[in-house]
């Protein structure tokens, strides 16, 4: 399968170098040091699930040297969407699928409004999993889990065949019926993780073991999960009490990426997250004390970030 990866990260360069290491013609689309490391020492993955390996990539900061593909892996921030789909047409044809890994839950609309509905197909993946230094990618921590569907909930060939090439590259693949459900299942993990962790400067095991951020995660999980349903998500009743237990059970030193990105001084995906609670809480009316605090604290620090790199 020929395979470009736009976001070449923690995500995009793990999926990518498992789907190359077994074969596939996989392009990384990237930018700066990362870039230059990848072409001139190749891609060096460390990873607890696919093990440690490092192999010579194809790295562009161009899709149109890449030309027209099967597979796109849109792994970019999602405050560079609208900037990286003014650049995907010469990655795309008409089998193209364009499967996305953002964080968030309004990704695939987006994308679709200027690919078409047709191309787009919805991904959800359960890691902890960064860029260590340029050129290397260390996947550190599970839950190890990958799931993909069609919005509508279909299951098509198209989708049969990339959840078999994903499992043949090694990765644990679920092909679901309810991806929409699933994406606001990780939603309310990632959401509340990322905002209380980067808000408070702390691990998850950290935040969860202080009483005051604990009750303020419980407050953000109880919030996200009400949005969700308001919106018409089906949604377990205990959803926010089991998500507090997979947390409980997730490792201590865990560092949600929002984190790690404030640490290096990089912009926040905070709109997506935190501040997309708050945007659907107002049309909503439910109440998002938590999700607006996170917001209103980190967004003028997001704003006093230069607009970064997008594919890196």
């Amino acid at each position: 399968m020929k395979v470009a990866v736009l976001g070449s990260g923690g995500i995009g360069a793990f999926l990518g170098g498992g789907l190359a290491k077994s074969g596939n013609d996989v392009t990384f689309l990237a930018r700066g040091k990362h870039l230059e490391a990848m072409q001139n020492r190749g891609l060096i993955v460390e990873s607890v699930s696919l093990g440690n390996f490092q192999l010579k990539v194809r790295a562009t900061d161009q899709p149109s040297e890449v030309g027209p593909v099967d597979l796109v892996l849109f792994c970019v921030k999602a405050y560079d969407t609208d900037m990286v789909l003014q650049e995907v047409g010469p990655l795309i044809r008409e089998n193209t699928t364009v499967l996305c890994f953002q964080n968030g839950v309004d990704n695939e609309d987006r994308i679709a409004a200027i690919v078409g509905k047709q191309h787009v197909l919805a991904g959800a993946i359960f890691i902890e999993s960064y860029i260590a230094e340029p050129g290397k990618i260390i996947q550190a921590a599970g839950p190890w889990r990958i799931v993909i569907g069609e919005m509508d909930g279909t299951i098509t060939q198209r989708a049969k065949t990339i959840h078999e090439t994903l499992e043949r590259s090694g990765f644990k693949c679920e092909l679901s019926d309810r991806i929409q459900e699933v994406l606001w299942e990780k939603f309310i993990f990632i959401c509340a993780t990322a905002g209380v962790c980067t808000v408070s400067r702390s691990s998850l095991g950290e935040a969860l073991a202080f009483n005051p951020t604990r009750k303020l995660y419980v407050s953000a999980l109880r919030e996200i999960a009400a949005v969700g349903k308001a919106n018409g998500i089906k949604l377990a009743d205990d959803i926010a009490t089991k998500t507090l237990e997979r947390a409980d059970g997730v490792s201590r030193t865990t560092k949600p990426s929002m984190l790690r990105d404030l640490e290096r001084g990089k912009r926040l995906e905070i709109d997506t997250m935190n501040g997309t609670v708050s945007k659907l809480g107002r049309e909503l009316s439910v109440p998002t004390p938590a999700n607006d605090f996170i917001f209103a604290a980190l967004k003028l620090q997001d704003l006093r970030v230069e607009r970064g790199s997008y594919l890196s």
